[in-house]
């Protein structure tokens, strides 16, 4: 079988490629590459954002509950002092009653305050990542043009 020798480069430019359309690809592929790193960068960037946003979420949960305990560590003192110094015993009930009445408020308060606090948390923590996401499917709608 005899096979016959191509001259350098003949083969490719029957093709329709070239030294110029392979530098021209080059340089698309190099400019999507740079592309793709920038975007991810900033993507790293909108998690950073977030998840520092969700730690400070956890610190002002935590101050307030820790708030909270104080006083209710206190006002149990409080009641008991008076329960001891109670002149009868249906003063000391009354006492209870009502602190048990305001305890029970209280926590309901509490668990308003934490709710609407993450409420708030979980918003301003997806906006950076939300924000992220529309620039994605931006760019994938350009690259799909």
């Amino acid at each position: 079988m005899a096979t016959k020798k191509a001259a350098a480069g003949e083969g490719f430019e029957t093709l329709g490629f070239s030294p110029d359309v392979f530098k021209d690809g080059y340089e698309k592929f190099a400019n999507s590459l740079n592309s793709f790193a920038d975007f991810h960068k900033g993507s790293l960037e909108a998690m950073m954002a977030s998840a520092s946003t969700v730690a400070k979420g956890f610190e002002g949960a935590a101050t307030a509950q820790a708030g909270f305990v104080k006083e209710q560590y206190e006002e149990t003192v409080a009641l008991a002092k008076a329960t001891a110094s109670s002149k009868s015993v249906q003063e000391a009930i009354e006492l209870q009653t009502e602190f048990a009445k305001t305890a029970f408020e209280r926590n309901l308060g509490l668990v308003t305050k934490l709710a609407d606090h993450w409420n708030g948390v979980a918003r301003e923590a997806s906006e950076p990542l939300t924000k992220r996401y529309g620039e994605f499917v931006e760019m994938v709608q350009t690259y799909r043009a």
